[in-house]
């Protein structure tokens, strides 16, 4: 893979680690913040999404690491999932107009973008 193309990759990683660190540090995240993080709690309790975090975090540093096409595929395909879930969570939290309605669909975006950009001869 072209270096050129790792931005979303490496974007993707700091993002997915952030939220990682977020949650495992901020133990009472979703109880402090119900009105935003409604539907994750319906979801999944904090700890699962710590880990739904981290083997995403892992399938992108592996993808990296490993530069195969088909682990970057799963990584991307699995970022595209996690943060359009992250999208839809926002517009059924209990403050639909929250920045992260629109930041997360553009992650969940880019990460498709970055799906088409991978090749099978990696």
């Amino acid at each position: 893979m072209h270096n050129n193309k790792r931005y979303i990759d490496f974007f993707l990683i700091v993002i997915t680690a952030w939220w990682s660190i977020v949650l495992f540090l901020n133990e009472r995240l979703f109880q402090d913040r119900p009105e935003l993080f409604y539907t994750f709690q319906k979801v999944g309790n904090q700890n699962q999404w710590i880990s739904v975090f981290l083997l995403s975090l892992l399938f992108h540093l592996l993808g990296l690491l490993w530069e195969k096409s088909f682990i970057h595929k799963v990584a991307l395909m699995f970022a595209t999932f996690l943060y359009g879930t992250m999208a839809a969570g926002f517009i059924l939290s209990k403050q639909p107009l929250s920045t992260g309605v629109g930041v997360y669909f553009a992650i969940s975006l880019l990460a498709l973008w970055g799906l088409r950009e991978v090749k099978d001869h990696e």
